[in-house]
C-alpha cells in the first residue's frame, strides 16, 4: 500500500483522511440527494488539493450512478433538462474561471459557493419552477460545479417541494449526466491527468 501510495505522490495519512471525507460526503449525499461535494470540496481543498474538482466529479458521479438506479421510477427528466441547457454556458464560465483566476480566488470562490449551500439546506425558499429559473439555475450549477465539484445547491433550491425520493431520484440524474459533462469540459482545457484515474481507483 505505501509503495502505491508513494506512486501517486500521496502521503498514506493524507489518503485516509480523503477516503473518511468522501464516505462521509457519500454518506450525506444517499441521505438527502446532495451533500457530497459540500463536505468534500473545502476539507479535501485543506488536505490535498490536487483532488478537487475532478476526483470529487469522478466520486460524484458514481455515487449518483448508484441512486439513479435505486430511484430511476422517481426521475422526470423534463424537470431537468432545461437546466441541463443551462449547464453548458455555466459549464464554460466556470471552466474560464479555473484556467485564468488566482488560486486565491478560487478559494475565496469555493468558499462563497459552500456557504451558499449551507443556506440553501438550512433556509427553504420557495422558487417557482419553470424554464427561466431552471436555466438560471443550471448555470449557477455549471459554474459551482466546474470550479468546485458543488454543482447541486442551486437545482436543490428549486426541489424544496418535491418528496425526498423525488428528489433524490432527480438529482442523481442530473449529477449523473452533469458529472460527464463537467469531465468532458475539463477534459478538453486539459485539467485531468493520468494521475487523477490512478487515484480514483485506490
Amino acid at each position: 500500500m505505501d509503495s502505491l501510495l508513494q506512486w501517486l505522490e500521496v502521503p498514506l495519512d493524507s489518503w485516509l483522511a480523503c477516503a473518511a471525507v468522501l464516505l462521509l460526503g457519500a454518506f450525506v449525499q444517499r441521505a438527502t440527494g446532495f451533500g457530497l461535494a459540500v463536505v468534500g470540496a473545502p476539507l479535501l481543498l485543506m488536505i490535498e488539493p490536487r483532488l478537487v474538482p475532478v476526483i470529487l466529479v469522478l466520486f460524484g458521479f458514481t455515487v449518483s450512478l448508484i441512486m439513479v438506479r435505486r430511484y430511476w421510477h422517481e426521475v422526470r427528466l423534463r424537470e431537468i433538462g432545461v437546466a441541463l441547457i443551462g449547464r453548458l454556458p455555466g459549464n464554460g464560465l466556470g471552466i474560464w474561471l479555473l484556467l485564468a483566476a488566482p488560486m486565491v480566488v478560487l478559494e475565496q470562490l469555493i468558499a462563497a459557493i459552500v456557504l451558499f449551500a449551507v443556506l440553501v439546506t438550512v433556509c427553504r425558499f420557495e422558487l417557482p419552477v419553470n424554464r427561466f429559473t431552471l436555466f438560471v439555475a443550471g448555470i449557477l450549477s455549471g459554474v459551482f460545479g466546474t470550479v468546485a465539484a458543488i454543482g447541486g445547491p442551486p437545482i436543490v433550491l428549486l426541489m424544496h417541494g418535491f418528496s425526498p425520493d423525488r428528489m433524490r431520484g432527480n438529482l442523481a440524474a442530473f449529477f449523473v449526466l452533469t458529472s460527464l459533462l463537467t469531465l468532458l469540459t475539463l477534459a478538453l482545457a486539459g485539467q485531468i491527468s493520468v494521475w487523477h484515474f490512478k487515484l480514483a481507483l485506490t
